[in-house]
């Protein structure tokens, strides 16, 4: 195993730390942004979710980015992208496959990932990133190689896919201000576009801090919108509970519902999305899909 641990773009509240396999194999990545509602990067959400993606084939990266008074927009959404543009550079070397980069978060930390599915395009965002990337030093460089190779381009930070857990979809983040001036909340179901990337969601009904009706609210933008995703929403389970690898059985149910009840789903949906030659890869067709908000009683031949 080969251990990568870089400042992104030259900034010590932006790091990127991977597990690359050392091997002869192409392998897909994902980079994982652990939750802590921006205030901190929970332990059990980082780098052993991180080691148990590399545990199936993965190279698999943690991405850190600034927390507490640090978050101000767009500062963790650039940790995001420039972790993804620095794993891209380095798929040659890594033997990454560069259009088989999915990003992952929890909670807090799936705001930073699916704004990177939306926010990928964003000239604002990319003209900082270039600015910054070409202000670095030699040094700088040096310590983040791979940012020199190519100027930074809504191409090459867009991720592939996205794997949402409990995520939060909206949150009001300092220093954002929407397409009409306003400030207030940065609500990522409403930047979906057509071509934004796939998803795969993962929340619970009995979550007390971020409410399911966010991944609803993301599911449906998706829909509406033609792009694949995949939903699952549990109902025992509070906020966290998903990603427990101890959960005991509880008053709301008999059923264990931790890591195990969606870490394979999601594996089983990346292999159908990045594999052609088994899943639905790149090419998946939309023709004929049902849209409608209600069924056509006729359809039944009534």
């Amino acid at each position: 195993m080969k251990i990568i641990n870089v400042n992104l773009l030259g900034n010590n509240n932006m790091v990127l730390r991977g597990y690359v396999h050392e091997d002869e194999w192409t392998r897909p990545a994902i980079i994982v942004c652990p939750g802590g509602g921006y205030m901190f990067l929970t332990p059990h959400e980082s780098d052993q979710t991180a080691m148990s993606y590399y545990g199936c084939g993965y190279n698999a990266f943690v991405c850190e980015y600034p927390i507490r008074e640090e978050a101000i927009y767009p500062e963790p959404q650039i940790a995001a992208l420039s972790a993804i543009y620095y794993v891209r550079n380095h798929a040659k070397e890594w033997n990454v496959i560069s259009n088989n980069i999915a990003i992952a978060g929890f909670s807090a930390g799936a705001h930073v990932a699916v704004c990177a599915g939306t926010l990928y395009n964003d000239e604002n965002i990319i003209n900082s990133m270039n600015t910054r990337l070409n202000s670095l030093s030699e040094s700088d460089h040096d310590n983040t190689k791979g940012f020199n190779e190519s100027v930074i381009t809504a191409e090459i930070i867009k991720p592939d896919a996205m794997v949402l857990i409990y995520p939060c979809i909206g949150v009001d983040i300092p220093g954002y201000t929407d397409c009409d001036g306003n400030t207030g909340v940065l609500r990522c179901d409403k930047l979906v576009d057509c071509d934004t990337p796939p998803a795969f969601i993962v929340s619970s009904f009995g979550d007390k801090l971020v409410s399911c009706n966010q991944s609803l609210n993301m599911a449906r933008a998706l829909s509406d919108k033609d792009v694949p995703f995949e939903l699952h929403i549990f109902e025992p389970g509070d906020h966290g509970a998903l990603n427990s690898d101890a959960m005991s059985d509880n008053e709301f149910s008999a059923r264990r519902i931790g890591k195990e009840s969606w870490f394979g789903l999601s594996i089983e949906w990346l292999r159908d999305r990045f594999d052609p030659d088994k899943g639905f890869g790149k090419n998946i067709t939309k023709d004929g899909r049902i849209k409608d908000d209600y069924f056509k009683l006729e359809l039944m031949g009534g």
